[in-house]
């Protein structure tokens, strides 16, 4: 009668971390780490809600209509999934000013970033329990509507691809940014000073610091980066980089779009970049009614280079060191300015 397939065993475990790790981190200045999972033997820190929902994720069933949008945080996710958005929705574009992004795209990562209560005054948990009376919020709102949504979906996740089901690949598209660590850093840090999620109250040095030690929520960058970049050439990823997107938007539109076998006019390109600034993203995101998943200044700077101007010449000469090593193996190269 069904048509589900077996679940995979997860490949890998979740356990909380050390106490001398909780105390480094508390010393760094991050207030919620006192709550932190990590997977084995993979390494990735990640919010204890994780843990329940290993499972779930790992056997979360992708779609051929997906498409999936993979980044390290700050590297341009809102930013491309409204591209992405506006690929697919290009005659219905007034939708983004009566919809929010997360309205429109599917962040997975949510139900355990900030997991859902039942008794939470929450549009999406009520929207969630109208539809499945009997639904358990605990076991994910964003994955469960995900599942029974009907029609094209796009997902976006911080995940490794490591760590999201190992069929992925072979089932849909998806599209993997990339930022340079510098800026991913900078980004991260002014992103701590106002997130509920991932407060952060000490200097820029000691978060800079965490980064580099792989003990930020979603570290380790380079394994992130690296999993991705051994794939590129897979027929269904399409790898790319924030920097050259900065650089030159709408010839990295144009490969995306025939990445995804979507054919426009070099003028509907110009009107999914326009869609798709960020200024017009700021002023929607700005524009939303006050929820618990509005960031007053999620939009910053977005820009290229902004390292030199929080990095002491001393801590400069340590991120630079820390990426000699860590590209010893790898040829990717990033664009700093």
């Amino acid at each position: 009668m069904s048509n589900a397939r077996k679940p995979h065993p997860v490949p890998f475990t979740v356990e909380g971390l050390p106490e001398r790790e909780i105390s480094q981190l508390r010393a760094w200045g991050f207030r919620s780490h006192a709550e932190v999972v990590r997977t084995n033997p993979s390494r990735v820190n990640l919010r204890p809600a994780f843990s329940h929902l290993a499972h779930a994720y790992y056997n979360f069933e992708f779609r051929p209509d997906d498409l999936v949008l993979a980044t390290y945080p700050r590297s341009g996710t809102t930013w491309a999934s409204e591209i992405l958005w506006a690929m697919r929705n290009l005659g219905r574009l007034e939708q983004a000013d009566e919809a929010a992004n997360g309205d429109r795209t599917m962040f997975i990562d949510m139900d355990f970033l900030m997991p859902s209560r039942a008794e939470d005054d929450n549009p999406k948990v009520k929207e969630f329990l109208t539809l499945f009376p009997e639904g358990r919020v605990e076991d994910g709102v964003v994955l469960q509507m995900a599942k029974c949504h009907k029609g094209p979906r796009i997902i976006k996740t911080h995940l490794q691809i490591d760590l999201l089901n190992h069929d992925l690949l072979d089932t849909c598209r998806t599209v993997y940014i990339a930022r340079n660590p510098k800026d991913v850093c900078v980004s991260l840090f002014h992103h701590g000073k106002i997130s509920k999620m991932d407060a952060f109250e000490g200097e820029f040095s000691d978060f800079a610091e965490a980064f580099m030690a792989d003990q930020v929520i979603y570290g380790p960058y380079w394994d992130h980066v690296k999993q991705a970049w051994k794939l590129r050439d897979h027929a269904n990823l399409h790898f790319m980089f924030y920097e050259d997107m900065k650089l030159d938007i709408i010839g990295e539109l144009r490969k995306l779009a025939r990445f995804l076998q979507l054919d426009f006019t070099d003028e509907q390109l110009k009107t999914i970049s326009e869609h798709a600034s960020f200024g017009r993203m700021k002023s929607r995101h700005e524009r939303e009614a006050s929820g618990r998943n509005h960031t007053p200044g999620f939009f910053r700077k977005g820009q290229t280079g902004d390292w030199e101007n929080a990095a002491s010449g001393e801590l400069t000469a340590a991120m630079d060191r820390w990426i000699s090593d860590n590209s010893q193996d790898t040829d990717i190269v990033f664009k700093y300015t």
